[in-house]
C-alpha cells in the first residue's frame, strides 16, 4: 500500500505516524531494489534502513512523494554501488596477497617466528613470562607493574633480564626472522 500525497507534507512538521505509513509502504520496495545490487537480504536492508534514516534527517525539503521516493531510491543505489566498489578492490588485494609467493612465504615464516617466541618466551621463569606477555600486549611498566602488584623497579629488572634470556634462546633464529616479525626487533634491540 502506497503512502498518498498528503502524507509527505506533514513530514515537515515532525509527524512520525505520516513517515510510519511511508516507511512501511515503501520499505520492502526498496529492499527488494537493493537485494538485486548486493544480494544479501540483510545488507540490503541495511542500506535502506540507512536511506530511510537520511530522508529523515532532511524531511522537511520534499514536497512531494516522488522527490522523497527518488532520494530513498538514489541513496540506497548509491549505498550499494559503494559496497560492490570495496568488494571489488577487497578482492583484488585478496588476489594480489593471497596469490603472490611472497605472502605465502611471509605466512609461513609468521607462524614459525611466533612458534619460537611463544616457546622461548614460555621457558621464562613465571614473574619474567608475565611480564613478557603484558608487554608485548602494549601495556607500559607502570601498567605491568600495577597488574602484578610489584615495583615499578622489578619490572624494568625483570624484563631486561626475560629479555637477555630470550636473545639467547632466539640467537639462531633472529637473522632468518627479526625482518618479519616485530617482536623479535623489540626483543633483539631493547
Amino acid at each position: 500500500m502506497e503512502p498518498e500525497n498528503s502524507h509527505i507534507s506533514l513530514f515537515g512538521t515532525d509527524d512520525v505516524k505520516a513517515f510510519k505509513l511511508f516507511f512501511e509502504g515503501f520499505y520492502p520496495s526498496v529492499c527488494v531494489f537493493a537485494r538485486k545490487y548486493v544480494r544479501e537480504t540483510d545488507l540490503s536492508e541495511d542500506f535502506v534502513q540507512e536511506a530511510f534514516i537520511e530522508f529523515w534527517k532532511c524531511k522537511e525539503k520534499f514536497t512531494d512523494i516522488k522527490a522523497a521516493k527518488g532520494f530513498i531510491y538514489t541513496v540506497t543505489r548509491n549505498k550499494c554501488l559503494n559496497e560492490l566498489k570495496l568488494r571489488v578492490i577487497r578482492e583484488n588485494i585478496l588476489k594480489q596477497e593471497v596469490l603472490s609467493d611472497d605472502y605465502f612465504y611471509e605466512l609461513i615464516l609468521e607462524e614459525e617466528t611466533y612458534s619460537i617466541v611463544h616457546k622461548s618466551v614460555n621457558k621464562l621463569a613465571s614473574q619474567s613470562r608475565k611480564i613478557v606477555w603484558l608487554s608485548m600486549e602494549g601495556n607500559k611498566n607502570q601498567e605491568i607493574a600495577d597488574r602484578l602488584a610489584i615495583s615499578i623497579n622489578t619490572v624494568k629488572t625483570l624484563k631486561k633480564n626475560a629479555y637477555k634470556e630470550l636473545r639467547k634462546h632466539l640467537k639462531d633464529h633472529v637473522f632468518f626472522y627479526f625482518l618479519i616479525h616485530p617482536l623479535l626487533k623489540f626483543i633483539c634491540f631493547v
